[in-house]
């Protein structure tokens, strides 16, 4: 990705790839991330320890982008498919209260893709019909 000042983030194969490694953190990804799929994260000096004692983010801001934590390395992360069942997709999906997230395989999509546009052909056709009907019953 043009963005990312040391080329951390590259596309392999069709998707993208952070090197933790790499990343120097700067957010810039995150910024340009049309999906806000990117987003900063970082291990506090204290680590887990850390969770029972909260260290304080400052500034306080309205943009998570835009906090930091004093002595925290921050990089990049994206959904990179992690705790992957192959039979149930990713545990995310299951787990989400809303069901708000779903796993596609790309197998059989194009195939789906077609039969939608159809349907929504069929669909529009059948309603410019009845705008017809409609408008020749208000013209008589």
């Amino acid at each position: 990705m043009e963005i990312c000042p040391v080329n951390a983030i590259t596309r392999e194969n069709g998707s993208i790839q952070v090197n933790e490694q790499t990343c120097i953190g700067c957010k810039l990804c995150g910024i340009a991330c049309p999906f806000g799929a990117i987003h900063p994260s970082g291990t506090s000096i204290a680590g887990v320890a850390g969770t029972m004692v909260s260290t304080p983010t400052f500034p306080k801001s309205l943009s998570p982008l835009l906090q930091w934590e004093i002595g925290v390395y921050t990089c990049a992360v994206k959904c990179d498919l992690c705790s992957y069942d192959p039979e149930g997709g990713p545990h995310c999906v299951p787990a989400c209260p809303t069901n708000a997230l779903t796993y596609v395989v790309d197998e059989g999509l194009s195939e789906q893709v077609k039969d939608r546009r159809i349907e929504a052909a069929v669909n529009q056709g059948a309603v410019q019909a009845a705008l017809s009907e409609l408008r020749k019953e208000a013209q008589q």
